[in-house]
């Protein structure tokens, strides 16, 4: 998962706590292969969950069992198919997202069912 296009200019939050991500170095493999990468991490203390643009949202946990499973949202640009990140709530309407392209820009919300583009 190569970090491309990390940008100072993307703002993306966590997925789980509505938090700013910050750029980060991180260990793609708990392994300790050494493959690092530069990719958004939440600031809420000892939150795993982590964004890149080729990637989009994953968690890296070490000692990971067979069994355990993420739920991580995969909400992808339908004009280029990149993992669109997570730009805006609005705590006067708890399911609103908005959702945008690291690479085109594109907008969408959940409100649209995630189908349509939201207005630039």
């Amino acid at each position: 998962m190569p970090s491309t296009q990390l940008s100072k200019d993307l703002c993306p939050l966590c997925h789980e706590h509505h938090r700013e991500m910050r750029l980060h170095r991180s260990s793609l493999n708990p392994e300790g292969d050494g493959t690092q990468a530069i990719v958004y991490a939440c600031t809420e203390p000892d939150c795993l969950v982590r964004y890149n643009t080729s990637a989009g949202y994953f968690i890296l946990r070490q000692n990971r069992s067979k069994d355990e499973m993420d739920v991580l949202p995969k909400v992808t640009c339908i004009l280029d198919g990149a993992p669109m990140y997570l730009a805006e709530i609005n705590p006067e309407k708890r399911g609103f997202r908005l959702w945008t392209c690291p690479k085109c820009g594109a907008k969408r919300t959940n409100e649209e069912g995630l189908v349509g583009l939201a207005s630039q």
